[in-house]
C-alpha cells in the first residue's frame, strides 16, 4: 500500500516539476523570441524535455500561457502586497515605498515583464483569454489600493479606484519604455519623477478634502 501512495506522490511531483519547467521555458522563449516562435516544440527544447512531455503536463499551449500570465501576476500581486504591509509604520511615504519595491522587482526580472506584456495582447486578441487580462489589471489595482489605504487623507470610492487604476496605466508605461531603452538608472530618473507627481497629486488631494472639513 504505501508503495503505491509513494508512486502516486512521486507521479504528482514529476507532473508539477514539469509543469514549472515548462512555464520557466515559455517565459524564457517568449522574452528572446515572442510570441510567435513559442511553439511547443521549442518551448520543450528549451526546458530540456521531450515533446511528449509537453501533453502529460498541459492538455494545450493555451493552457500553458494561461499558467504563464498567472506566474506573472501572482509575482507582481505579491510585490504589490508586501510592499502594502511595509508601509504601515509609516503611511506619508507609502506611495513612494510601493514604487521603489516594485521597480526592484522590474530591475530583476526583465524577462517576466516582456513575457507579461506578449501575453497581454495576445489575451485581449484572443476572445476565450480576454478574461485574463482584465483580471490582471483588476488584480494589480486592488493590491495597489491596499497601499492607498495606508495613507491618511487618501481617495475613497471611485476616486480610490480611479487613482489605483491611473498608478497601474503609468507603471506599465514606465516599464515598457524601460524594457525599450534598457537604460537602469534612466529608469530610476523617470521613477523619482513619477514618484514626486504622484506624491503631490495624494497631497492635493488630502488638501481639499482638509479644506472641505474645514
Amino acid at each position: 500500500m504505501s508503495d503505491v501512495v509513494n508512486s502516486e506522490q512521486t507521479d504528482r511531483r514529476s507532473v508539477e516539476e514539469r509543469r514549472e519547467q515548462l512555464i520557466d521555458a515559455a517565459i524564457q522563449v517568449l522574452a528572446t523570441e515572442g510570441l510567435g516562435r513559442a511553439t511547443t516544440r521549442n518551448i520543450t527544447e528549451q526546458a530540456n524535455l521531450a515533446l511528449g512531455a509537453f501533453h502529460y503536463a498541459f492538455r494545450s499551449k493555451d493552457e500553458l500561457l494561461e499558467s504563464v500570465i498567472e506566474r506573472v501576476v501572482s509575482a507582481t500581486e505579491r510585490v504589490l502586497q508586501d510592499a502594502a504591509e511595509d508601509v504601515r509604520d509609516e503611511p506619508n511615504r507609502a506611495i513612494a515605498r510601493m514604487l521603489e519595491e516594485f521597480w526592484e522587482f522590474i530591475d530583476e526580472t526583465p524577462d517576466l515583464q516582456l513575457a507579461q506584456y506578449e501575453l497581454t495582447v495576445h489575451a485581449l486578441r484572443n476572445p476565450k483569454m480576454r478574461r485574463l487580462a482584465v483580471d490582471q489589471h483588476r488584480r494589480y489595482t486592488a493590491a495597489i489600493r491596499g497601499v492607498l489605504d495606508q495613507v491618511p487623507g487618501s481617495p475613497e470610492g471611485q476616486e480610490a479606484e480611479d487613482l489605483a487604476r491611473y498608478i497601474v496605466a503609468t507603471m506599465d508605461g514606465l516599464v515598457l519604455h524601460r524594457l525599450v531603452e534598457e537604460d537602469v538608472e534612466a529608469g530610476r530618473r523617470r521613477l523619482t519623477l513619477h514618484q514626486t507627481a504622484l506624491q503631490s497629486l495624494v497631497e492635493g488631494h488630502t488638501g481639499e478634502q482638509n479644506s472641505m472639513v474645514g
